[in-house]
């Protein structure tokens, strides 16, 4: 299964990011693309954070590997399901065409 990850810093929070914990989370989400768990990984200009497409068998696999990120508990977390754009695409028309009969 494929996730959308778009972590944002938390603002305001008690915890605020080192730049040590900057680096190793670098070094984590660039081992993560090596192992294949991330298809890639991007940031946010403007300190606005990373945006990932991550590969997880299942949920509680995809939370082991955002909880193992060093900004895990500095940051907010909006994870989104992804599935196969043709695939989405005929169900969208297919549930038009039987609405419409």
């Amino acid at each position: 299964m494929k996730f959308l990850v778009i972590r944002r810093p938390r603002i305001g929070g008690a915890l605020v990011a080192s730049s040590k914990m900057i680096r190793e989370n670098k070094e984590r989400a660039l081992d993560l693309v090596r192992q294949g768990r991330l298809d890639c990984v991007y940031g946010i200009p403007g300190g606005g954070g990373s945006v990932s497409i991550a590969n997880a068998d299942s949920l509680e696999q995809l939370h082991e590997n955002i909880a193992g990120s060093p900004l895990f508990l500095t940051s907010e977390w909006d994870i989104r399901p992804l599935t196969d754009y043709a695939k989405y695409m005929d169900g969208v028309a297919a549930a038009l065409e039987k609405q419409s009969r």
